[in-house]
């Protein structure tokens, strides 16, 4: 089988090719796209990251149909409308039995990202325990957040431990940013505090539940005053940058937690601030939860009603067109977030 998919052609370049697909093996299913999308994460692929070489399949969250199932797989047949994770386990490893089956020893990363999910067909490995069956009540839009940066979003808030009526900062509104503040209103946070400065991912942040947004040059002055120098519970840092760490790390009290989840491609290290702001706060960092029961939560609160996320997909291209993709993303052209693309 064969599949004409979006591959890295260098750095900051990407191209449609024709790509041999070998059958499904044991534990593996391949998909028929449906839905795929460009990720930020796969902008730091192609522009920053070189050891992912020329040639590499590009994209790691989709929605298709189950086209063909391995020797091994029990839960999946021909037809089926599934996502998988975009961190697959192999499920038999000490980190799989834990449940992190985005830390899987045996595939280990960061090969066990889902990587071709840009093309006519791709391959899921673990399918077993990496992918799940998408309930009709499920539209392929939120099928497609779901695994990775509705996960990424609402983990960040997991893993810090927010609690009902906690006030939450969120710096950054691009994607995962507002997965993060629309999963902080679902969640009960008494007061959500937006950073973000380009004006069309200002209006979707109120959309999703922001009381407030503030410009990054002036959100710690305000962030504290707001809080009478208290500070936020739970700051999360979902852009990348070393300005932004700092600034999470300035406006959350003591006892909170600075909860990072930007992707820090152009910073290899990070300077950690060790004045006031560092004294009695949790850093903690998250790695897209993945995994079937994972996907399975996800789709029953997407059900639910209790969070629509569809806005932000604010632009449409054939599958075919998934350099154009990357051009738009990179730019920000027209207000973009996140590129639906169908066959």
């Amino acid at each position: 089988m064969n599949s004409i998919t979006c591959v890295k052609a260098g750095t900051g370049k990407v191209e449609m090719k024709e790509i041999p697909l070998t059958d499904a093996g044991p534990g593996e299913v391949i998909v028929r796209t449906l839905m795929a999308t460009v990720c930020g994460s796969d902008m730091h692929f192609v522009d920053e990251m070189d050891f992912l070489p020329p040639g590499t399949p590009m994209g790691h969250e989709a929605v298709g149909i189950v086209e063909q199932v391995g020797p091994g797989v029990t839960r999946f047949k021909q037809g089926d409308r599934v996502a998988a994770s975009c961190l697959v386990g192999c499920g038999s490893c000490d980190r799989c039995m834990d449940g992190d089956i985005q830390l899987c020893q045996t595939f280990g990363s960061p090969l066990n990202l889902l990587f071709g999910c840009q093309g006519q067909y791709f391959k899921v490995r673990g399918a077993d325990i990496s992918m799940a069956v998408v309930p009709d009540g499920v539209d392929n839009e939120h099928a497609v957040l779901a695994t990775d940066i509705l996960s990424t979003g609402l983990g960040a808030l997991e893993r810090a431990g927010m609690k009902a009526g906690d006030t939450v900062a969120v710096f950054a509104q691009g994607p995962v940013g507002l997965c993060a503040t629309a999963s902080a209103r679902m969640l009960g946070a008494g007061k959500i505090i937006a950073v973000e400065s380009v004006p069309e991912r200002v209006a979707m942040a109120k959309q999703f539940g922001a009381d407030v947004v503030l410009e990054p040059a002036e959100a710690v002055q305000r962030i504290l005053g707001m809080t009478n120098l208290r500070g936020v519970d739970v700051a999360v840092e979902a852009l990348g940058h070393q300005a932004t760490f700092e600034n999470c790390c300035m406006v959350t009290r003591a006892g909170g937690a600075v909860s990072s989840v930007g992707v820090y491609g152009a910073f290899p290290t990070l300077t950690l601030p060790t004045g006031g702001s560092f004294i009695h706060r949790q850093l903690v960092t998250t790695l897209c939860p993945s995994g079937r029961p994972r996907l399975e939560k996800l789709f029953a609160i997407v059900s639910s009603g209790r969070i629509n996320l569809k806005p932000l997909f604010t632009h449409r291209l054939k599958l075919s067109e998934a350099p154009k993709a990357y051009d738009m993303f990179r730019e920000k052209k027209g207000g973009v977030m996140k590129i639906a693309l169908e066959p």
